[in-house]
């Protein structure tokens, strides 16, 4: 459970397959990004509406893009060999729950993002309180993204619903873990943001799907261990006697059983 041991895992399995995660990471780049950067324009030019319409909006290329991008990092797990083709089979054979999955995320996160900014511009006190509920809820919200992809492919039945409360259970049975990784990640993103380092960016989509992946794969590891020490235990005392007999001294200092 050592979230530095997994980011290191996963960018030396990220780099082993260069080449074709950089084409996959700048078609994802190329195919989601602009959405929700012409949203970030509408909202700082005062149209919220219009804002609000294109993140929704993001829901179509996102829910292709990550659906694919998803499926090349299961196969890097598995120590499969990746291809361009291996993410447009998986694009094609799971955008619709990805289609379902991030359009709820995309709608959750909208939500939040309305009440920060409302409560943001309010006065009173009270106004400051409530945006700092909901800036920890945004917080919580997005790193949901670590574990809801992975789960969707992992899970024996595809279902958006179940894979939320996974993703809730894996997030928040293990905080620190979940924090360290999101700390982790947001660093990166920063990183590849910054002009000296701005070709980091070109592979900062793979390697965030490959590490999601992983560490999604170790926390229900763990999970399962745990569960399976648990009923160990709980085996091994139904197994000890519950009432053992209670002895006494006979005479001469004997122990003998009570009658």
């Amino acid at each position: 459970m050592n979230p530095f041991q997994v980011f290191w895992q996963s960018a030396r399995d990220t780099f082993e397959d260069l080449l074709p995660l950089t084409l996959i990471s700048v078609v994802w780049l190329l195919v989601v990004l602009p959405l929700p950067l012409l949203a970030g324009g509408f909202a700082v030019g005062g149209a919220p509406f219009g804002a609000a319409a294109l993140l929704m909006l993001t829901t179509l290329p996102m829910g292709m893009a990550s659906a694919g991008l998803t499926v090349i990092a299961q196969r890097i797990h598995e120590g499969r060999t990746v291809s361009w083709g291996d993410f447009v089979a998986g694009a094609r054979r799971h955008y619709r729950l990805g289609w379902r999955m991030y359009g709820a995320w995309l709608a959750g996160l909208l939500i939040l993002l309305v009440n920060v900014a409302f409560y943001a511009q309010m006065e009173a006190p009270i106004g400051a309180y409530l945006m700092l509920i909901f800036a920890y809820f945004l917080v919580a919200w997005v790193s949901l993204l670590i574990y809801l992809g992975p789960l969707a492919l992992l899970q024996e039945r595809p279902s958006v619903r179940l894979a939320f409360r996974n993703a809730f259970v894996l997030a928040f049975g293990r905080p620190l873990f979940t924090i360290v990784t999101q700390v982790l990640m947001s660093i990166i993103v920063f990183l590849s943001m910054w002009p000296p380092l701005l070709l980091l960016l070109l592979i900062t989509p793979a390697l965030l799907a490959v590490w999601g992946f992983r560490a999604t794969v170790t926390l229900i590891a763990d999970a399962e261990a745990r569960r399976e020490a648990q009923q160990e235990r709980e085996r091994a005392a139904a197994m000890r006697p519950s009432n053992p007999p209670a002895t006494e001294k006979g005479r001469g200092g004997q122990i003998r059983p009570r009658e």
